[in-house]
């Protein structure tokens, strides 16, 4: 495991503590850092700060911008040369957006991802294929499917080269996972949006993420509930399942020193994900051309698609860590 890029995600973090306000929830801050991290970047919270400036004064309190969201897009636009100029592109792809869905925040995420992928796709094709990858999904899951699901539908939307083969696989992946053990529900769908990226039979893509999984719960950093999609990475950039289990052991455990990652502030779930998410990273590093063709081929860019599958991941795990913390204050 390459440690200076824990180290990075380690000063990230410290950097992002300096930006946003005190009811900056910590796990945006954490899943935000190791974004930063997983693209080689620095965090600049004199930028970031500038940033939510210009966001608060081109919005208004109830915009979907606001709240945990200010945090996550504030950081998006810190990495542009002109901030203004990348938010009103931002809120562009976001007002298309909105001619396809109701409004709320999760479409925030879903236009950062097009966002992201703006010099090499078209937006308004990105914005009218994220629709019809949602319809999909709705279409075989309508009780599943729900507004946290239009992140991955962009994913889809930005990274496949053939959408209709996409989506059949999709289905096939969760009917081979149902048939595996894992439970119906929205992880487990979630993980299927992740699996067509790899190359092979549903069948076989089932096994190889039951592998890791039970790695990951042996070594004791098991990847729950909203954190569970990144199995659907891990599980293909490995060739010993245990090995990388360990590595994942290895950084949970040196997060844990850290100030904001220990249990009370954070606790295993999105530390777990973290580090699984810093290891996938420094595997995809050491891969070469012939590794990322056996690995994926239905994508427009190897190397990115499985760097966004995992950003996605961190996104809707850290908006599901912060809905079910607002869950639990408001009901005790």
């Amino acid at each position: 495991m390459n440690y200076e890029k824990v180290q990075l995600l380690i000063n990230n973090s410290k950097e992002l503590d300096k930006a946003g306000g005190i009811f900056t929830v910590n796990s945006f801050r954490k899943c935000n850092a190791l974004t930063l991290t997983l693209k080689d970047k620095k965090a600049d919270a004199d930028r970031i700060n500038e940033a939510i400036k210009i966001i608060k004064k081109n919005t208004n309190l109830m915009s979907n911008f606001r709240g945990n969201n200010l945090f996550t897009t504030a950081i998006t636009i810190s990495l542009e040369n002109d901030m203004k100029s990348s938010f009103k592109e931002l809120m562009n792809i976001y007002e298309k957006l909105k001619s396809f869905f109701f409004a709320n925040q999760y479409l925030i995420l879903a236009s950062i991802v097009i966002f992201n992928a703006r010099n090499r796709v078209n937006i308004d094709d990105a914005v009218k294929n994220t629709k019809a990858v949602y319809e999909e999904m709705r279409k075989n899951h309508r009780f599943l499917t729900g507004h946290e699901d239009i992140s991955a539908a962009a994913m889809i939307a930005t990274t496949s080269t053939n959408i209709e083969i996409t989506l059949s696989e999709t289905e096939e992946c969760y009917e081979a996972l149902r048939s595996s053990g894992f439970s119906a529900g929205n992880n487990t769908q979630s993980l299927s949006h992740i699996l067509p990226l790899f190359n092979g039979s549903a069948y076989e893509k089932a096994i190889r993420v039951l592998k890791i999984q039970n790695a990951l719960r042996d070594n004791k950093v098991p990847l729950k509930n909203y954190s569970i999609p990144l199995l659907g990475v891990a599980a293909f950039i490995n060739d010993d399942p245990n090995i990388f289990a360990k590595e994942v052991r290895e950084v949970a455990d040196r997060l844990k020193q850290e100030n904001g990652f220990g249990m009370f502030a954070l606790g295993s779930t999105i530390r777990n994900m973290i580090a699984t998410g810093l290891v996938a990273s420094d595997y995809i590093n050491r891969l070469n051309d012939a590794d990322n063709q056996k690995l994926i081929n239905t994508t427009n860019n190897i190397t990115l698609t499985i760097q966004l599958a995992i950003e996605v991941a961190a996104a809707s795990a850290s908006a599901g860590a912060a809905a079910a913390a607002a869950s639990s204050s408001s009901g005790s």
